[in-house]
C-alpha cells in the first residue's frame, strides 16, 4: 500500500496512468462514448500497476546507495528508479499485447 501511496504521489506518474487508464477506456469504448472495460483489460491494468510497485536488483542497489550520496546525487538516484519502473511497466504493456495498436 506505501508503494501505490508513493506512485499515487508522484505527478508525472499519476498523469501517466491517467492516460493508459483513457487507452484502456477508448478501447473498450464504441466509438461514441466510453464504456466499462472488459476484465481482461483491467486485469492488464492491474498488472501493469503491479509491475510499477515492484522492486528489483537494480533499484535496490540504487537506493541502498542512496544515503551515501550527495543531495543532488540522491535526486539523480530517485529519477533514475522512476525510469527503470516505467521501463518495466512499458516491456510489461509491450508483452501483453496493449501496445499493439500503438507501436
Amino acid at each position: 500500500m506505501g508503494k501505490f501511496e508513493e506512485l499515487l504521489s508522484d505527478e508525472e506518474s499519476v498523469k501517466q496512468l491517467t492516460e493508459l487508464a483513457q487507452m484502456f477506456m477508448n478501447e473498450s469504448g464504441n466509438g461514441e462514448g466510453r464504456s466499462i472495460p472488459d476484465i481482461e483489460s483491467v486485469m492488464k491494468l492491474s498488472g501493469l500497476v503491479g509491475a510499477f510497485s515492484q522492486s528489483d536488483k537494480n533499484s535496490e542497489l540504487l537506493l541502498a546507495l542512496k544515503p551515501h550520496l550527495s543531495a543532488e546525487r540522491q535526486q539523480k538516484v530517485d529519477k533514475a528508479i522512476k525510469l527503470l519502473k516505467l521501463i518495466a511497466v512499458w516491456n510489461m504493456a509491450k508483452e501483453s499485447g496493449l501496445l499493439d495498436n500503438i507501436i
